[in-house]
């Protein structure tokens, strides 16, 4: 059951992200074999696909990471019932059994199309996204180490407070969102 589950999840997400890449590829560029740009020195052709996929991949990895803090922060400072705090607690280990391995896997699926988006877009008037793609793939590379564990068993700890580090993924976010918006 929980397979079949899983299944019908991921295809409907995978489905919806293609639909909604293709939807969204067709913005004020112009739908045209080359997206060069007069206004800076960008290369923008091909890179919006991997962009979005990117994007999307993104979005979906860390869904059950988002979730399941939701779930812990609404216990933790929720005012609920004890019934409901166990059932929270239940459907969060639940999300994490189901769907962690979408933050496994796709994440490092993630970086190496965010990988060939840069390099297909590179901007030389601005040295914000090989900031965000140096921290994103840091972040990755320690999340793998942790997963896999292949780092010393005394550094462990270290690696996971690195990664889980929420100024970390503010800054990601940031550095992102800033260097897209100045290459728009």
């Amino acid at each position: 059951m929980k397979i079949c589950l899983s299944s019908i999840l991921i295809i409907t997400i995978v489905l919806g992200c293609l639909f909604a890449t293709i939807v969204m590829a067709h913005d004020d560029h112009g739908y045209t074999k080359n997206f060069e740009r007069d206004d800076h020195d960008c290369d923008d052709e091909g890179s919006e696909f991997a962009g979005q996929m990117a994007a999307w991949l993104l979005l979906v990895a860390n869904f059950p990471v988002a979730l399941s803090l939701l779930i812990k922060g609404t216990n933790r400072f929720g005012s609920l019932r004890a019934e409901i705090k166990k059932t929270l607690e239940d459907l969060n280990r639940t999300q994490q059994k189901v769907l962690m391995w979408l933050h496994y896997y796709l994440n490092p699926a993630m970086l190496i199309i965010a990988i060939w988006h840069w390099l297909t877009s590179r901007c030389e008037s601005s040295a914000l996204p090989e900031l965000g793609l140096i921290v994103m793939a840091a972040v990755v590379v320690l999340g793998i180490l942790i997963k896999f564990k292949l780092s010393p068993k005394g550094f462990r700890k270290h690696i996971y407070l690195i990664h889980t580090q929420p100024l970390i993924f503010l800054a990601i976010f940031l550095v992102l969102t800033a260097g897209h918006l100045i290459m728009d």
